[in-house]
């Protein structure tokens, strides 16, 4: 089906506009303002957690001095946190003034732009607090801590600032680890029955302590290094599997020996008894006996 020319025109009309309006929109949202300076940020437990591991982080927000007003009305801050049992507190500070505290047990927190508006030429900064846990995993994963949002509207968002850490399922390192210890064991004893049948086993053996260097390094490095446990892990399962493969492929010397060889057995031939010969004898001299009796009647 062929357009015609007034409707291409509608057509490219249409996208042109709907160009302009998507660039309109991404140039009216406004740069976030804020700043939050890491030596503002504190963290009890920095680095990877381990479920169930409690979690405080304070974070101070500082808010410009040099605009129209130190905070949009019509904007607003958002928190979020993936952590159980999130415990938020905050304070304004304005002027070195400390406002009452709010406090709140939830896992987004909204705080309207009405409460951290205030006229030019104000210092004013937001002490943000946060406790919470590290959660349940099935494996590794990672997890947003705290993300502190700027939201100027439904399409304008800005981050100001976000702290993601790892939270680590041990559990799943430490089976993983007594698997390859049970492997390594099996390993070590098929390559010395083999090595009982003539075979070359030294490059096995050698893989087999291999495997068990690396497992040490696994087993003695910190849960929070998951990274080096796990290069650990797979360096020591590759050695592992290297030594199986020699072990298919070591073939079985057969030491030639000088014995005689063994004769197939052969039924015992029994030499035949004479008594039934002689009674042969007997019987034929018994009857020549009778005839020359008779010859001489």
């Amino acid at each position: 089906m062929s357009m015609n020319a007034g409707g291409r025109r509608s057509f490219l009309t249409g996208v042109i506009l709907s160009f302009l309006i998507v660039l309109a929109a991404s140039a009216a949202c406004p740069e976030s303002t804020l700043d939050v300076q890491l030596s503002n940020v504190k963290i009890d437990n920095p680095g990877a957690l381990t479920p169930g591991t409690g979690v405080v982080m304070s974070v101070r927000v500082d808010f410009p001095d040099k605009e129209n007003t130190t905070y949009p009305t019509t904007s607003q801050l958002e928190l979020t946190s993936g952590l159980d049992s999130p415990y938020w507190t905050w304070t304004i500070i304005r002027e070195g003034i400390r406002r009452p505290e709010t406090d709140v047990r939830r896992s987004r927190v909204v705080i309207s732009g009405s409460d951290l508006s205030y006229p030019a030429n104000t210092s004013e900064s937001l002490e943000i607090r946060l406790y919470g846990t590290a959660p349940s995993v099935m494996e590794n994963r990672e997890l947003t801590v705290m993300r502190i949002q700027d939201v100027a509207g439904t399409s304008c968002i800005d981050n100001v600032y976000r702290y993601d850490a790892w939270v680590l399922n041990t559990t799943v390192a430490d089976d993983r680890i007594a698997g390859l210890y049970r492997d390594l064991g099996e390993l070590r004893a098929d390559a010395a029955e083999k090595s009982r049948t003539g075979a070359d086993t030294s490059n096995i053996i050698k893989k087999t302590e291999e495997a068990q260097q690396y497992l040490d390094e696994a087993n003695a490095t910190p849960d929070s290094e998951f990274v080096s446990v796990a290069m650990a892990l797979n360096r020591s399962e590759a050695a592992i599997a290297d030594g199986r493969r020699m072990l298919e492929e070591a073939a079985v010397t057969v030491t030639s020996s000088t014995q005689p060889a063994i004769p197939a057995a052969t039924t015992p031939q029994t030499p035949a008894s004479p008594e039934p010969v002689l009674n042969a004898i007997g019987a034929i001299a018994g009857a020549l006996g009778f005839l020359m009796l008779t010859d001489r009647r």
